[in-house]
């Protein structure tokens, strides 16, 4: 374990909640009891977010887009946005709108 030398703000926040909640698949869902968001299987190996309409993606994105919906101030959502061809910012934004709707 690497223990850091000083303390940063996102370090803390790393800290206080340092597991991502599971993300299940479950009879072509997508699905994770720390959100309503789903990701639904279309076929050809490509999925649908709820959040992101418009959009098929790889299991791998679908995974990494209900990671941001469950866990959008994690450090990861910089990467898991790349993953899906967003900012952070854009992903964070487009989860929290449509799950106020």
């Amino acid at each position: 374990m690497k223990i850091p030398e000083s303390w940063t703000r996102d370090i803390w926040r790393r800290a206080e909640a340092p597991t991502v909640p599971a993300v299940q698949v479950v009879g072509g869902h997508m699905v994770s009891e720390a959100t309503s968001h789903h990701a639904d299987y279309v076929g050809q190996g490509r999925w649908v977010v709820d959040f992101l309409p418009g959009r098929q993606l790889t299991a791998d994105q679908a995974r990494a887009a209900m990671r941001i919906a469950t866990t959008p101030d994690q450090l990861e959502v910089d990467r898991w946005a790349a993953a899906i061809g967003m900012t952070a910012a854009e992903a964070r934004g487009y989860a929290l709108i449509e799950a106020v709707a």
